[in-house]
């Protein structure tokens, strides 16, 4: 809706009427689907009402929910849309944390908003709005621009985060892109019945803006405008001599703002920290969540790979249902832990639905890919493994599998693996259930599974006497660990490592893999810092004790103990304790590698605390930096920061780095020497101390968040610097999206195989690039490619589609996103948009 300048040249101030509206927050779903429709309801009555009003909205749910549930509102609203009465704001599905959620995952939030708003109400909005996220990464900036966006409209971080007090500026994003952005002062609602006071205030402190942007309407919980404010306005709009005030549009706003501002501030990192405790809050959702992104994206894949090959149909609508499990889950109260228990729970629930459509759908494509193996050998049992990766996979594989004859006896059948004709590095470990006979088996394999390929394991057993037992540890100092290129050192006497070096430099020392709690705020959204905060460190717990908390009623074992050995790893498990609160450490160390694998598992029962897992520097003064959405960005030291899948310490003076790779955790902090990785938050839920006081003073029993056991896993990689950085996303990538493993006796329907179907689907010959996603089309014949440069250097890459029947090479420049359509009848690839509109 175009606004022009009055002619007395009176300065335009743009009222974007809105009504915040939370689908969840201290209230469930369900109250924020009634609150939609009634705050839709009232917007459509006051828009016939008052002359020249114009109600924004944007989240695609919310319109759903309104569609499904009164059409009659909804065709009212199609209408207003048309005449101008109604505008559509923003377009994504809903307003997402901004900071936690892949690349990918945003990319699929605004494509399922923007294809919903065409198709309903034939609109493409260019001002994107997140209003209440809590920070914005900066890889936001190239995904804003390629999906159409040339503005974005935020609240936070507040005025106070920044250098300058211009409330627009233009923020850099990566690839040489850039978006201008507002930063609304006046916060994203008003009070009902004050907007006309809150305008005359804010406007007095932005007099020497020449264009005004005032966000107003009850928010929230919705509500949005009134009678009275709208009156109110009505009054100010016909008095004033010095401003024209406008009911309009953020689209129109920006159109005079570029036309009156010539020269901007410039911001190119991104817009964090905020709200830093949300980082870590319901670590369960959080979890959870990037769970359900790696299940997704990998089943995206192999569901093309079965199409292709083996003509299985691609299962759309299955993946329809989890994308939008995955993308409620991701909303702003609800992934970043600041809903009520309620909500964790509902979330929950939601991932898990998503998680078992997926599930599902992934072991049938599985089951498809594995048609032509051959059928199981005589006296042996059968695991396949799918690497859904453009590249091999090298390192440990675990997979359980039955015998195939129960084993009646005393004695114990230990495992080896064939690997395309060669016995491969093989060790059994404690399989999954508890059940005392010797049936099932947790295979662990060293092996390198081919790029998008099934890789077939043949298992065959050899008795032995009983099942291993390892010999004691703690009679000297130390336990050192040494496969000829990486050396681990763990001190018996306090189970946390003195040192892990790789190829002879030291990454790792004194310390390292403590447990530390902090003092902590009381809400879900504020954390303390380390400094302001008395530490309380975890220590080994005694024999019984240790005994006690392991379930072990009629034994006493060390605290720190070896529990699997063999051929592939060495597992070091240490069980420490602090106040009421437990944990176990396991170090998984291979014989071949440089990486080790660490797992902990938490009984916290503290209240109020923030617990970090805390890893020793040799030196003080390193980088710290993380990754980001499609990118890698310098993190802010002495502060909690946050991150996605790996964080890195870089040593300048010796070029050396070491990286913690994650499966959820994305608070963190580093300060001379230390890096601390937060757990976990036990702070109340929605707690904030307020107008009526200070909150959880109850005289009653009052939840906390993450009380109980919680588990977390890390992959520790260390090395020279730029080898390491030129591989560390693709490593976070099959950490994260590991091989499909299954025990199974195939078909053997080698008969039915061609050629194309022998080799791998897909292979990228340069790591630096990534490949984020690949899924069929929604529109046409084929399939959708993405890319991304992870390093931020520019580079090429020789993409290889169907056993080299489709080639292609691809340029891409630092940290750049590029999206592929690929026809497989056609036989050709080609570069399109990074959404799919129809």
């Amino acid at each position: 809706m175009k606004q022009i300048k009055d002619k007395t040249k009176k300065k335009n101030i743009h009222l974007i009427a809105n009504a915040h509206l939370d689908p969840v927050w201290l209230w469930r779903w369900q109250e924020g689907c009634s609150e939609a429709l009634s705050t839709f309801r009232t917007a459509t009555e006051l828009a016939e009402e008052f002359e020249g009003f114009v109600f924004n909205h944007n989240e695609s749910i919310l319109y759903q929910w309104v569609k499904e549930n009164d059409p009659r509102l909804y065709s009212v609203i199609q209408r207003q849309v048309k005449e101008g009465k109604w505008h559509i704001m923003g377009g994504w599905f809903l307003q997402p944390d901004c900071n936690m959620p892949s690349g990918e995952s945003i990319i699929r939030n605004i494509q399922e908003g923007r294809r919903f708003f065409k198709k309903e109400f034939g609109v493409m909005p260019t001002t994107s709005i997140n209003f209440d996220s809590f920070g914005h990464s900066r890889g936001l900036v190239q995904i804003l621009k390629k999906t159409g966006y040339d503005s974005y409209i935020v609240c936070r971080p507040g005025a106070g985060w920044y250098d300058f007090k211009d409330q627009d500026f233009l923020w850099k994003g990566f690839a040489d892109t850039s978006v201008i952005v507002h930063r609304s002062d006046e916060n994203y609602n008003s009070v009902l019945g004050c907007a006309g006071e809150e305008l005359d205030k804010f406007l007095e402190e932005k007099q020497e803006e020449d264009v005004t942007l005032f966000l107003w309407g009850v928010g929230d919980h919705g509500g949005g405008p009134s009678r009275k404010d709208l009156s109110d306005l009505k009054n100010r709009r016909e008095r004033s001599e010095k401003y024209c005030i406008l009911h309009s549009t953020p689209e129109s706003y920006f159109e005079e703002f570029r036309n009156n501002t010539p020269k901007l501030q410039e911001v190119a990192k991104g817009l964090n920290p905020v709200a830093e405790g949300c980082y870590t809050s319901q670590i369960r959702v959080k979890q959870k969540h990037r769970l359900l992104e790696n299940e997704y994206y990998t089943a995206e894949k192999m569901a093309v790979a079965a199409e292709v090959q083996f003509g299985r149909a691609y299962p759309r609508l299955a993946f329809e249902e989890a994308r939008r499990a995955l993308l409620f889950s991701e909303f702003h109260d609800a992934l970043p832990g600041s809903g009520s228990v309620y909500v964790e729970e509902d979330t929950l629930r939601q991932l898990d639905f998503g998680l078992e459509l997926i599930s599902r759908e992934k072991h049938y494509t599985a089951l498809a890919l594995a048609s032509n193996e051959e059928r199981v050998k005589e006296g042996s049992s059968t695991i396949l493994i799918y690497n859904p990766h453009p590249y091999d996979v090298t390192g440990v594989v675990t997979c359980e599998v039955g015998l195939p004859k129960q084993n009646w006896t005393t004695g114990f059948m230990y495992p080896e693996v064939v690997f395309e004709g060669v016995s491969i590095p093989t060790q059994a470990e404690k399989e999954y259930s508890n059940f005392s006979l010797d049936w099932r088996k947790k295979v662990v394999m060293q092996a390198t599974l081919k790029a998008f390929s099934m890789n077939r394991m043949d298992v065959y057993f050899k008795p032995i006497e009983k099942r291993p037992e390892f010999d004691e540890i703690v009679s000297k100092p130390y336990y050192i660990f040494d496969n000829g290129r990486m050396k681990v050192v763990i001190n018996t006497a306090t189970g946390l490592l003195e040192e892990y070096s790789v190829d002879g430099i030291n990454h790792l020392t004194k310390g390292s893999f403590g447990l530390a709690s902090f003092d902590d705020t009381n809400n879900p959204w504020g954390i303390r810092s380390k400094e302001s905060s008395a530490r309380r460190d975890f220590h080994l717990l005694t024999p019984h004790e240790g005994s006690e908390f392991c379930g072990l009623k009629s034994k006493v074992v060390p605290s720190v103990r070896i529990i699997e050995d063999g051929a592939v790893r060495t597992t070091i498990e240490v069980v420490v304790g602090m106040h009421n609160s437990k944990a176990f450490i396991r170090y998984q160390l291979p014989k071949a590698g440089t990486a080790f694998d660490v797992e902990v598992g938490t009984l916290f029962q503290e209240k109020e605390q923030y617990l970090k897992l805390m890893l020793a520097m040799p030196q003080k003064e390193n980088e710290f930096s993380g990754q980001i959405m499609f990118a890698r960005e310098e993190l802010r030291q002495g502060v909690e920061t946050v991150s996605q899948k790996w964080l890195m310490v870089r040593n300048k003076k010796n070029k050396s780095a070491v990286a913690v790779l994650n499966k959820g955790t994305h608070g963190a902090s580093y300060s001379d020497g230390e890096l601390g990785i937060t757990l976990l938050r036990s702070a109340g839920y929605t707690a904030s101390d307020f107008v009526m006081g200070k909150a959880l003073q109850e005289e009653q029993w009052a939840p906390r968040m993450d009380q109980g056991e919680r588990f977390y896993q890390f992959r520790i990689v260390a090395g020279e610097d730029k080898e390491l950085e030129e591989h560390l996303d693709q490593m976070a990538q099959e950490y994260n999206e590991e091989p499909y493993c299954m025990a199974y006796c195939p078909p053997g329907y080698t008969q039915n195989a061609v050629e194309q179907n022998k080799g791998s689907f897909m292979t990228i010959d340069n790591p630096k690039v990534i490949l984020s996603a690949m899924k069929k089309s929604e529109d046409k014949e084929g399939y959708i490619i993405r890319l991304y440069e992870s390093t931020g250097a520019d580079t090429e890459a020789n993409l290889s589609v169907f056993n080299h029947l489709i080639t292609k090479k691809v340029s891409l420049k630092s940290h750049e996103i590029k999206t592929y359509f690929l026809s497989v009848i056609e036989g050709y690839m080609e570069e399109t948009s990074l959404i799919e509109m129809e």
